[in-house]
């Protein structure tokens, strides 16, 4: 027996997802980027820019895993489908952002989204040791 972690309703599940790519799309292309000078903050090995990147993208991939969960793929097979729907998304903004007078497009945004995307494999390592509960099947059994 694993992990107990509820299942919730598909809709809600994929209202999830759209949350968050709404607030990538808005963030990277709707909005001008704010400067701050906590934007040359460089914690670590990378700039805080990149930070934002690759917890954007990472959330993005948990939680579309998390709303695909019930596909029955194979789980590396899955994990290699969201990691390359949420690289492709963020490869997508990139170029959007080229005609976004205040954005440019940069190529090392690309792989850091794809890298942050790439986070959710932990996700799926540990996915045989959880117990995922179909909410709406246990409700309509009561």
């Amino acid at each position: 027996m694993g992990v107990p972690i509820p299942l919730l309703p598909r809709p809600v599940r994929w209202a999830g997802v759209a949350v968050i790519a709404g607030f990538i799309f808005y963030a990277s292309i709707l909005t001008a980027p704010p400067a701050t000078p906590v934007d040359d903050a460089q914690p670590w090995f990378l700039d805080l820019s990149y930070w934002r990147h690759l917890v954007a993208y990472a959330t993005l991939a948990l939680t579309l895993a998390y709303a695909t969960d019930e596909w029955g793929l194979e789980r590396w097979r899955h994990a290699l489908v969201v990691v390359a729907a949420v690289t492709l998304y963020g490869a997508g903004i990139e170029v959007g952002q080229w005609f976004v007078p205040e954005r440019h497009f940069d190529p090392f945004d690309v792989v850091i989204n794809g890298v942050g995307a790439s986070l959710v494999f932990g996700w799926f390592a540990v996915r045989p040791r959880l117990e995922v509960l179909d909410l709406v099947a246990i409700c309509h059994r009561l």
